[in-house]
This record gives structure tokens, sequence and C-alpha cells, in this order.
């Protein structure tokens, strides 16, 4: 905050009433955007009702008092065909910490729009619109940018890497089109949250996608259609600091034995809403072994036979104990409720 203001909001209770509304300008100037100030005057501009891209740059060049505002949203109940794009100069002179523009038509974003917002921006969410092209290129240049959402837009084809220090929140979800590649998180070293949720991956993502990411504390993969057996080296990023992994709602069949490395002792992982019909010890041993919390596994809502293939987690009730207590068999068992003693009759001991 400016040293100005600071000074302004020591004496904000003996201003004027003429002075409410100031720093905004008038209300007929800056239509259909609102503008709204803090008891410390920041600016927090919502142009949600706002027509056309050209009425959004006129907007902008309207001379305002200070040049840094607070925020910016625009969410709309209805889209407007008009606000298509986010164009070079659009928002004039002026500079953001925190941008949310959502539910629109637009579809691209230029590499100058948000220029003078490099050294401010912490936030930015560009979630539910129809953004095709964003000029990933420019990322490293903002250089607080904390969190980047542009989950549910229109990428295709091969997603770029990710260059930027600040980052540590990302959100690519339900872009179904856009290809992971195994660089492409290389650039962004101090993720913590990473979300890639109903993305369509399949059997498409590489090995060793995560293996740089040492800061990661979560990653959501729900309902991306990943079937079979989730491949060797799929999360093994070197320093174990993840805490919760989210693989629900996915066709997964089984785990590669080194499938999970990258899991820290105390985190979760979940496998809710799967297809593993097996808990066999050469497949989990590894990954059960390691992690010391309760319920650190969630495999409810999969066909479990609970066969002998779980009788090395009968034999050991802290591997168990691992597993979430909901867990049952297909036939509705709790797996914890077993027969022990007709395990021990009919299985081998391991």
């Amino acid at each position: 905050m400016s040293l100005l203001r600071s000074l302004l909001s020591l004496v904000v209770c003996a201003t004027p009433l003429w002075a409410a509304d100031w720093p905004c300008p008038e209300d007929g100037d800056i239509y259909p955007c609102i503008c709204t100030i803090s008891v410390t005057y920041e600016i927090t501009m919502d142009c949600s009702n706002v027509q056309s891209s050209e009425r959004l740059t006129e907007i902008f060049q309207t001379p305002f008092a200070f040049n840094d505002f607070e925020r910016l949203i625009i969410d709309p109940l209805s889209p407007a065909n008009g606000l298509d794009a986010l164009p070079a100069g659009v928002f004039g002179p002026v500079s953001f910490k925190e941008i949310d523009i959502t539910n629109t038509l637009i579809e691209t974003v230029d590499e100058e729009t948000l220029v003078n917002s490099h050294n401010t921006l912490l936030h930015l969410n560009l979630a539910r619109n129809r953004i095709s092209w964003f000029p990933f290129e420019t990322l490293e240049l903002y250089l607080q940018l904390r969190e980047l959402d542009l989950s549910f837009n229109q990428f295709e084809g091969d997603m770029p890497d990710f260059v930027t220090k600040a980052l540590i929140s990302l959100d690519l979800s339900g872009n179904t089109e856009f290809k992971l590649t195994q660089t492409v998180f290389t650039g962004s070293p101090y993720l913590e949250v990473l979300r890639l949720n109903n993305m369509g991956m399949g059997d498409t993502t590489p090995p060793n996608m995560f293996l740089t990411l040492n800061n990661l504390k979560t990653l959501y993969l729900q309902n991306n259609d990943i079937t079979g057996t989730l491949i060797e080296d799929f999360i093994n990023t070197l320093s174990q600091p993840l805490l919760a992994v989210y693989l629900d709602g996915n066709s997964l069949s089984q785990i590669h034995p080194l499938s999970v490395t990258g899991l820290n002792d105390n985190g979760i992982i979940s496998f809710t809403n799967n297809q593993i019909q097996q808990l066999t010890q050469e497949n989990w041993e590894g990954l059960v072994s390691r992690l010391t919390r309760y319920d650190a596994i969630d495999m409810r809502h999969n066909p479990l036979v609970c066969g002998c293939d779980v009788y090395w987690l009968l034999l050991d009730s802290s591997a168990m104990r691992v597993f979430n207590s909901l867990t049952t068999c297909s036939g509705g068992n709790l797996m914890t409720d077993l027969p022990k003693p007709w395990f021990d009759e009919h299985c081998t001991t391991l």
C-alpha cells in the first residue's frame, strides 16, 4: 500500500461526506462497471455486466485517482456475445492484485493484456470461459503470481511448459484436449497444489511428469479415464513432499509396485470409485508399509474380491489400519471384519 493511502486510512473518520465515493470516478463514466472501495481506499471493479470488449476498453481509459487496483471481477449471469476477447491495452494503465474473469465467452488473451500487472498480480482466475489461446510464455514475467486457474476452457494440443518461480497453485482441470508432457512442470518448482481433474488423460500421461515438484503437497487427478494398471513412476516426486493424492473416479484395476513413491509417509491417497479388485502384497506392500496414518488409503467403492489377495493384511493389523476402516468387499462386508480363521485354513501363508 502506498504511503498516501496509509495516511488516508488514518484520517478516514475525519473525511468529509463529499469524499465517500473517492477514489472511484462518476458511475456514468464506467457504466455498467461498479466501482467499490475498501476502508483503506483499495479499488475493486465489478464489470460483470459489460457487453463487449470495446466497452471494457473504453471504461479503463477513464481517469482514475489511482491506477493500482485491488481486484477485477467479471462473472456475468448470462455471458455477452460481444465480450469474446481480452485484447492488448484493454485495461489501459491499470494494474491489479486479483483478477476473477469467469463464465464468459472470451476465447483469447493477448500477451499484452495484463502487462501492467506483471509486478502486482497475485491471483488470476480465468475458469469456465472459452479460452483457446493464452500467453503461457509470459508467465515468468509475473513476479508475484501465486494462484492461476485456467480450468474448464478450450485449450488444445501439447501443453506448453509452465515457467514461473512464484506459482504455488495451478488448476488446469476440464481442458480435455490439453495433452500433458514430461517437461510441463519442470519450470514451476514451487507448485504446492496442482489440479488436473476431468482432463481425459487416459493412458497418455507420461512417467516422471511430477518428478521435479519437490514442494508439491496436494495433487488432484480425479475423473481422468485412467485405466488398467497405474504405471511405474507415475507419482515419484524426489523428496516425497506429497500429503494428499486423489485418483478417484478413474477406471484403475491395479497399481504398479513403484507407481506411487512420491507420497509423504504421513500422506493420504484416495482410489475411490475405481475398478480395483485385488490388493495383492506384491503390488501394494511398498506403498502400505511406508504410510503411517490410519485410513491413509481410501479404497471405498471398488469391487474388491477380498480373497487370498488380502490375507497378508489380516496377518498384519498395522498394514490393515492403513486402509480406510469403511472399505468394503464387493459383497458389502467390511474388510476389517473378514474371518481370519477361514483365511488361515484356505490361504497359503505368505
